[in-house]
């Protein structure tokens, strides 16, 4: 947990559904409840996978990165 928030970043966050190394009903499907209830615009991707993201998530994630980037 940060010692101090600030501000409120754009969040791009994509879990595996059968991710047996951190479970999504353990981590995605709580934090992302909390991170928008904390007002955070958050971009949410479950996929049918394990714990390696697929190259069409990557590739949006990147995308998503890169609309932001200055």
């Amino acid at each position: 947990a940060p010692l101090r928030k600030q501000g409120k970043p754009q969040v791009f966050l994509a879990h595996g559904l059968n991710d047996t190394q951190m479970p999504i009903d353990r981590t995605a499907r709580r934090i992302v409840p909390q991170l928008k209830q904390e007002g955070y615009d958050v971009t949410y991707r479950e996929f049918d996978g394990t714990h390696s993201v697929p190259a069409v998530i990557a590739s949006e994630a990147v995308a998503f990165m890169m609309a932001r980037s200055i």
